[in-house]
């Protein structure tokens, strides 16, 4: 089924159905909510802080999260990943801590993930209950964060490849993801042709497929992966996009990624 949009007390999001089964939840927002497209979830990209924090509020109600129990990180566009053990308060807590990757084994954590193109992965270990959520940009592809994941996921916790379900969500496609020269040639030595195009005098990367050889490359198996076709440059009505929209800055937005543990 992989991911199926709902509409939640107004707001459109899509959740991962097939995590249910194992207590884990799995959403990604839209800018679709409380009746208008500009339902932005970044900091960043608002005039007002007090209108983000009233999404966020809306959000948390909307899923029954609990607001003083989520963990994010300052996402710098690396492969870092850090290990949760608690949560924070959202709204009073200022995270310093730089990483585009989280884990943890502790329920009832809400992980967040913030995207406006780059790719979000959900990992869940359905037999140690373990999740990861990350943030996947072209320099953390590169550097094989989805990867790095894995490595503490099975050192630190002792999981195993074929006891993981795998989903990638929505972010840029490869027909609208143009690099220069340089990103092209270094993912065509780090990945191979797989994942590259090239057109013209243009140099485009497929970094959905630069995940799934990573993934393949450690034992995930095709049926243990859920991907997501969605591209966010070109499905302008469900979402915001930092590659579409960025010489129009009052355009831009975020969604964001969810992953939870919600039962033993």
């Amino acid at each position: 089924m992989g991911f199926v949009k709902e509409n939640i007390n107004g707001i459109e999001i899509f959740r991962i159905n097939e995590f249910e089964d194992y207590g884990i939840e799995g959403f990604f927002t839209t800018r679709q909510g409380c009746g208008h497209d500009n339902f932005n979830l970044s900091y960043k990209w608002a005039e007002r802080k007090e209108d983000i924090d009233k999404n966020f509020r809306i959000l948390f109600e909307a899923l029954q999260i609990d607001y003083r129990n989520i963990f994010y990180a300052k996402q710098v566009h690396k492969n870092d990943i850090i290990i949760v053990e608690r949560g924070f308060d959202f709204f009073e807590y200022n995270q310093k801590a730089e990483a585009d990757g989280l884990v943890t084994n502790v329920p009832g954590i809400t992980l967040i993930t913030m995207h406006a193109d780059c790719i979000p992965v959900y990992i869940v270990d359905t037999k140690t209950r373990v999740i990861s959520l990350i943030h996947s940009g072209w320099r953390g592809t590169l550097k094989h964060i989805t990867q790095n994941a894995l490595a503490i996921l099975k050192k630190k916790f002792s999981s195993s490849a074929e006891d993981l379900l795998v989903a990638i969500g929505p972010g840029i496609c490869r027909r609208h993801f143009e690099v220069g020269k340089d990103v092209y040639e270094m993912f065509l030595r780090e990945f191979g042709d797989e994942v590259c195009l090239e057109s013209k005098e243009s140099f485009f990367i497929d970094l959905k497929k630069a995940i799934m050889i990573d993934l393949k490359k450690n034992g995930i198996e095709s049926c243990q992966i859920i991907s997501c076709d969605m591209c966010t440059y070109e499905d302008a009505d469900l979402f915001f996009s930092y590659r579409r929209d960025l010489n129009r800055p009052e355009k831009l937005g975020s969604m964001v990624a969810i992953l939870r543990m919600v039962r033993r």
